[in-house]
């Protein structure tokens, strides 16, 4: 499993407009291959600054079946207009065996 973490500025002012443009899309990333969650948070203290946090089965699932999807074109057209500038994307796998189904 691997967890990818996106830090999202949104261009000042258009907040709201964001969130209803995510809420409208969510379910495009939701139901993709290989997503097993979904959650926005909003920064307590920038509230032009989200995090999102999406749950895959594989890296790939995101880096290439995702954006190659047409549901991953149409999430893109949804949300890209709203950044300020580049969302920082990492990637990160979990360090308990347990989660990874190891003995």
């Amino acid at each position: 499993m691997v967890v990818e973490q996106a830090y999202l500025r949104i261009a000042g002012g258009r907040e709201s407009d964001f969130e209803e443009a995510f809420r409208a899309a969510r379910s495009l990333l939701a139901q993709a291959q290989g997503c097993t969650s979904v959650e926005l948070f909003r920064d307590a203290e920038h509230r032009s600054t989200y995090l999102l946090r999406v749950g895959w089965e594989r890296l790939e699932d995101h880096l290439v079946a995702f954006p190659a999807s047409d549901a991953g074109k149409r999430f893109a057209e949804h949300v890209a207009g709203f950044f300020a500038d580049e969302p920082e994307v990492r990637h990160f796998e979990s360090t308990d065996r347990s989660v990874r189904g190891a003995a």
